[in-house]
């Protein structure tokens, strides 16, 4: 490996910061999705934002950060579920700890807000509909060069 000029790695190799397995991902391999997340959650409730700030955090910052490796992967559900539980905590009390019961179900908030929710979008239905679009490519043999 000296004269190579590579270095030795641990497992699992990572590519943009998305780990790189041959097999399901773990929820070992996913420690660092959840972490990053409730970091974002301890930067913020440190700061007095608005219940529609929370909302629009949620929104925006934290799906992004779970799309990334939600439309590639499909995570366990146990990760989703902690991140689910993470977000809910957020918005109701502006921190990671439940603190008080929420004001709607969950389940509720995932309807639009024309139809009285939150928009939020369920986590776990939108992982297996991305990873559904990857292999609904891979069916269909679109002319896209990961396909090839």
């Amino acid at each position: 490996m000296q004269t190579v000029g590579l270095k030795e790695s641990s497992s699992p190799l990572k590519y943009l910061e998305v780990p790189i397995v041959s097999s399901r991902l773990t929820k070992i391999d996913c420690n660092e999705l959840v972490e990053k997340i409730t970091a974002r959650i301890h930067t913020w409730s440190t700061r007095n934002i608005s219940y529609a700030g929370r909302l629009a955090l949620i929104n925006t910052v934290l799906f992004g950060i779970f799309n990334f490796r939600a439309s590639i992967f499909l995570l366990p559900y146990e990760v989703i579920d902690r991140i689910t539980q993470v977000s809910r905590n957020y918005l109701w009390s502006g921190s990671e700890d439940f603190k008080k019961p929420p004001h709607i179900s969950w389940k509720h908030s995932y309807q639009s807000k024309n139809k009285g929710g939150l928009g939020i979008k369920d986590y776990e239905a939108w992982n297996k509909a991305a990873v559904a679009k990857l292999i609904w490519d891979i069916a269909d043999k679109k002319d896209i060069l990961w396909v090839k």
